[in-house]
């Protein structure tokens, strides 16, 4: 069965990019004291970056940082606070469940937990068909067609669509979490840390195949993690995010020569390698935890970690500026390629 585009005329591409976010927010209330005191658990607060066709940026931080809670406000799995999503060009962030019924077949997710992503009651050929089923494109034979399609492209057997999760290890229950993903033919794929939960040799298998699903099919994708060596191996660009803000964007190999913020070269260093002439120069050792994103630090939320902090630091927040043609940096005294 061949699974158009999505045909609605309003989700025309009109922009070059296919994902666009502007000062996207995300605030939930406190519990107990906190909440009686007002208080707001800033999880995203005012993040802007943009996707392009066949582009793959990295989202990177540590954990906590607010990265899953992006990867639901831009699939509008969550409503946000404030800010704007935009898809093709269209503004999506305020639309309703019904109206975004037919996005959903071009903007699709993959979770991080293989095990309860999948619903144990249903059969392989039910999880992965059952978009198909709900949008509904093709007759049946059409749809069990396209299933085992789809199951072959992840490298497994069509045999498996009677098959329940349990019976599956961890790698392949993810083939199937990613399986069903692709099922839409989709434009776009969030996959929010799609491979923190396998082993590190099944790891590389999955990450090898969403490479070559992305080149096969023309995806777009926003990948998630907090391991940057994973980042590193599927982006062409790279966002750097610390408590709820990004710090840094850049091309995925100048960010990891010559990192510009201090967090970036704090989060290379903090990954074992060899001694290569590809290593940064920058190795910025940072002590401690990351506030709370209840009371963030003033000005720039890195400060009370970072080597390098001064008074313009804790009174003014740096914003996203470019520097050189290497990317944009959010920071005060950024790295150079001199020092």
């Amino acid at each position: 069965m061949a699974v158009t585009p999505l045909e609605a005329p309003d989700l025309a591409a009109t922009s070059a990019a296919v994902l666009s976010v502007r000062q996207l927010v995300k605030h939930y209330r406190a519990r107990g004291a906190q909440r009686r005191l007002g208080s707001a658990v800033r999880a995203v607060d005012g993040v802007s970056f943009d996707i392009g066709p066949d582009e793959t940026l990295g989202l990177v931080g540590e954990t906590g940082c607010g990265k899953s809670t992006v990867a639901r406000l831009v699939t509008r799995l969550i409503e946000p606070t404030s800010g704007m999503v935009s898809y093709a060009g269209t503004d999506i962030t305020r639309w309703s469940e019904r109206r975004l019924r037919p996005l959903r077949r071009e903007v699709q997710i993959v979770f991080q937990d293989p095990y309860s992503s999948l619903n144990p009651r249903r059969r392989v050929g039910s999880i992965v068909g059952d978009p198909l089923r709900v949008h509904g494109l093709g007759t049946k034979a059409e749809r069990e067609a396209r299933v085992a399609d789809v199951l072959r492209r992840v490298g497994l057997d069509s045999a498996h669509v009677g098959r329940y999760p349990h019976q599956f290890s961890g790698g392949q229950r993810q083939r199937i979490g990613l399986a069903r993903a692709l099922v839409t033919n989709p434009r776009l794929i969030v996959a929010d840390e799609p491979v923190s939960a396998l082993d590190v040799s099944i790891q590389a298998q999955v990450l090898n195949l969403i490479a070559d699903l992305r080149s096969e099919l023309g995806l777009s994708l926003l990948f998630i993690s907090h391991d940057v060596s994973v980042i590193r191996h599927v982006s062409d660009r790279v966002a750097v995010m610390y408590l709820g803000k990004l710090v840094e964007v850049a091309q995925t190999e100048c960010l990891f020569s010559e990192p510009a913020h201090p967090y970036t070269a704090s989060l290379l260093a903090s990954v074992p390698r060899a001694r290569t002439t590809g290593a940064p120069r920058h190795r910025v050792g940072v002590v401690g935890e990351p506030p709370s994103p209840l009371s963030p630090p003033s000005g720039c939320r890195f400060r009370t970690r970072c080597p390098f902090a001064q008074r313009v630091c804790a009174e003014v927040e740096p914003q996203l500026t470019r520097q050189g043609a290497g990317g944009s940096v959010a920071c005060h005294f950024p790295l150079s390629r001199e020092s």
